[in-house]
């Protein structure tokens, strides 16, 4: 059998905290805690935008936070500077990133130029009056019947 190893005291602390919590407030504290997660660990810089977004700006965060027992406001100036520089940090990568493409646009036309557009003369009608222009469709007389 293994040792028993009495647990920490902050761990009875957020236990004890967390037992008196209505199932709704855990509800949306892990919403919270995922608009989080998005915000500083998604590698996708179009869902941490939002999510940042949202942090710093919506209005629904303040409802959010009132629905999971927490302060809006206490909540958005401790992670304030903390958004602000993964949104600053994302804006800057993206930017180099445009640039960087834009550079190797501007040099593979530079190394190839575009051809420019070809322009398209529209044809004379053509008038089939000779009879020699005719010789290679065959001949068939009302008489031909195909057997």
């Amino acid at each position: 059998m293994g040792k028993y190893r009495a647990p920490f005291l902050n761990n009875d602390v957020v236990s004890f905290e967390e037992r008196n919590k209505e199932p709704e407030q855990k509800l949306w504290v892990s919403v919270l805690a995922k608009a989080f997660d998005d915000a500083f660990y998604c590698s996708d810089n179009r869902v941490a935008l939002e999510a940042l977004s949202w942090i710093r700006h919506g209005t629904d965060f303040n409802y959010v936070c009132g629905l999971s027992g927490r302060d809006p406001n206490y909540v958005r100036r401790k992670m304030l500077n903390k958004v602000i520089e993964r949104e600053s940090n994302i804006l800057f990568e993206t930017e180099r990133i445009k640039k960087g493409v834009n550079n190797i646009i501007y040099l593979k036309q530079k190394a190839e130029p575009v051809p420019p557009k070809a322009t398209y003369v529209k044809k004379k009608k053509r008038e089939w009056t000779k009879e020699k222009e005719f010789k290679w469709i065959p001949k068939y007389n009302h008489d031909y019947v195909e057997r």
